[in-house]
């Protein structure tokens, strides 16, 4: 299979996007969580937000190919 530039960009755009939705959901639930003396490992507030930085890039990306 041969994949052009413009695929691989779009390709990108999804996953950022599902990784941005998905990091949203998981701080929704740690910010509703019962016990707040769990932590969390990492900020999901911010693997959101440099998420949506690299789907609008790679967006930017695949519109320029």
């Amino acid at each position: 299979m041969d994949w052009s530039g413009k695929e691989i960009a779009e390709g990108a755009v999804a996953l950022a996007l599902v990784v941005a939705v998905v990091a949203g959901i998981v701080d929704w639930r740690h910010k509703k969580r019962d016990d707040l003396d769990r932590v969390t490992l990492l900020d999901w507030r911010s693997v959101q937000v440099f998420a949506l930085i690299a789907a609008v890039i790679a967006f930017s990306v695949a519109f320029n190919l």
